[in-house]
């Protein structure tokens, strides 16, 4: 009895070349091959060279090649493998010319900085010095400076000017003196002078009381801050703003037309020392009224 010993291939043939042993086998032709599958010769050719990247997709290598492999009678489980083949990574050298470009596009990106920031600083640098030269910076100190010793020191040598009292005072006897000659009769005695030192004036703190207006005219007393408008016979403003507490308005008879007072409730008014009842003129605490030609309020409008 004998014994047949089946050792398993350790290296199969690629499927491309089984492809083209099955065909050979049946006699068949590329051509006659391209025809039954209804493939161009292109794609046996490609699948007989193990060039899977050629048919496409993965669903176009299982498509192709399994049609392949049950024409010519091999497993079509072999379709799989090919199928999910992935392409050879293309090797790309790293030769001295990548060294030398990484070195110019450092040297270039070095230059484009350089040049950018003289652009910045350049023009600073010489404006700050156009304006340091044309406007130097004075320093402020406590000592004095050789220029001012000598001022002072020329200041106390020149005479001293006489005094503006004195001048005046020698005012009257040379006026005198010049006034009298020698056969002539002696001229009248000037006025003494104002005296040198005259009394301070002060500034009156009295409500302002317009020049002319009679005390039995028409009185405008503010209690509060009130807003005043007063116009003339011929519509010219005489006043207008915002009147003070405590101050006080006198006009005369002719003198005004026409009165808007603001708040008014802190105004009171009153004519011939009569008081005056605003209540006929007022409207939301603005009263209006007119002023005859005598100086007796009336509405606005009569």
């Amino acid at each position: 009895m004998s014994t047949e010993i089946i050792q398993d291939v350790l290296f199969p043939d690629p499927i491309g070349m089984r492809l083209r042993h099955g065909r050979e086998s049946a006699g068949l032709s590329i051509e006659q091959v391209g025809q039954q599958l209804r493939l161009p010769v292109e794609i046996i050719k490609a699948m007989e060279l193990d060039d899977w990247q050629r048919l496409g997709a993965p669903v176009y290598v299982r498509s192709y090649l399994g049609s392949y492999l049950r024409l010519v009678g091999l497993p079509a489980e072999l379709a799989e493998p090919a199928a999910q083949a992935k392409p050879t990574p293309q090797l790309v050298a790293m030769g001295s010319s990548s060294r030398l470009r990484h070195a110019l596009n450092r040297t270039v990106r070095n230059g484009v900085y350089l040049v950018m920031t003289g652009l910045l600083v350049v023009p600073v640098y010489f404006a700050a010095r156009y304006y340091q030269d044309h406007n130097p910076p004075q320093v402020l100190t406590l000592e004095t400076s050789p220029e001012m010793v000598d001022a002072q020191a020329t200041a106390a040598r020149a005479p001293a000017a006489p005094a503006f009292d004195a001048i005046v005072a020698d005012l009257p006897q040379a006026a005198a003196a010049d006034a009298t000659a020698p056969g002539d009769e002696p001229a009248v005695a000037p006025q003494s002078a104002p005296s040198p030192d005259p009394a301070p004036m002060m500034a009156s703190m009295a409500p302002f009381t317009r020049a002319g207006a009679p005390a039995d005219g028409l009185v405008l007393r503010f209690k509060d801050e009130s807003w005043v408008e007063v116009l003339d016979a011929q519509g010219g403003r005489v006043e207008r703003g915002l009147v003070e507490s405590g101050a006080e308005r006198r006009y005369a008879a002719g003198q005004v037309a026409h009165i808007t007072l603001g708040n008014s409730d802190a105004v009171d008014v009153s004519f011939a020392d009569k008081a005056l009842d605003l209540s006929p003129y007022r409207t939301a605490n603005v009263a209006r009224f007119t002023v005859s030609s005598a100086g007796e309020p009336a509405p606005a409008g009569n």
